[in-house]
């Protein structure tokens, strides 16, 4: 049975490569060794880390650091950003990167035009564009029972970055506001996502959610998201819902309301979720 849902539309306010390649591998193989089964070290211990004399110490600690989900650790990394080590440099960027966090952008921002380094003026590139699209989610938690892929359609005239950002935030925040609730990274694979709903014993789901072209009608902004429900990782439609929010009194192109109300219909979206896996 597939289920439809159509939401009530709405009132609101106004509102060198080789180099490269070799850093990079370094910094990978670190990652890798940066092991989340064991309990993670507390942020003050691994901010002391950040000063130490062995770049690989630093280097594991700011890889540490970014997959801490604290926003504590993102003023040190920040700081971290002069390391006189590339290896330590593209770590510190990767950290911030996955922690997501606005802050963390402006800083890198700021340390971008006094960066010498071609490969990591790059990295910060990806970061910026990963702290956009809202970071790494965390791991799942222990009251885990849903696993939920978010994928995002662009139909509008607003860059890809722009409108799956707001998107992917909004859902998530309000997936991950319910602990029973994880959500997916953006580029996982079908095997990843298999071993983790296998090995935690959860349900997935994909909510693959279209941002339709903005209409201004009648003098009104009316936005659009259509969004449908698969299991995941094996795409079986489950439900289909279309959040559909108004603004009157907006002739013209108003781009903070249309970033507004979309942000307000993924929300919308992650409410009907929660509606429909509690019926299935």
């Amino acid at each position: 049975m597939v289920i439809r849902m159509v939401d009530v539309r709405v009132g609101v306010p106004s509102f060198s490569f080789a180099r490269w390649f070799l850093a990079s591998a370094v910094v990978l193989l670190l990652v890798l060794l940066v092991n989340p089964v064991h309990a993670a070290p507390k942020v003050d211990d691994l901010v002391k880390q950040l000063s130490s004399d062995d770049f690989r110490v630093r280097t594991q600690a700011a890889l540490a650091l970014g997959a801490s989900g604290d926003n504590a650790a993102v003023k040190p990394l920040c700081g971290a950003l002069k390391d006189s080590n590339q290896t330590v440099r593209l770590a510190v960027v990767a950290g911030l990167g996955k922690l997501g966090r606005d802050e963390g952008a402006k800083c890198i921002r700021a340390a971008k035009p006094e960066e010498k380094d071609t490969a990591v003026t790059q990295s910060m590139d990806k970061a910026l564009d990963n702290i956009a699209l809202g970071g790494d989610p965390p791991l799942p938690g222990a009251a885990a029972k849903y696993y939920v892929a978010i994928q995002v359609v662009n139909r509008t005239n607003r860059s890809q970055l722009e409108v799956e950002g707001i998107v992917r935030r909004a859902l998530s925040a309000k997936l991950l506001s319910n602990s029973a609730n994880a959500v997916a990274p953006r580029n996982e694979s079908n095997q990843q996502a298999t071993n983790i709903v296998n090995g935690r014993k959860l349900k997935g789901y994909v909510l693959s959610a279209s941002v339709e072209p903005f209409s201004y009608a009648g003098g009104n902004l009316t936005v659009v998201l259509k969004v449908s429900m698969s299991t995941y990782p094996d795409r079986s439609l489950k439900a289909e819902f279309s959040p559909k929010l108004t603004q009157k009194d907006t002739p013209k192109e108003d781009a903070a309301a249309e970033r507004v109300l979309v942000k307000m219909a993924a929300e919308n979206a992650a409410d009907s979720f929660s509606k429909v896996v509690a019926s299935l």
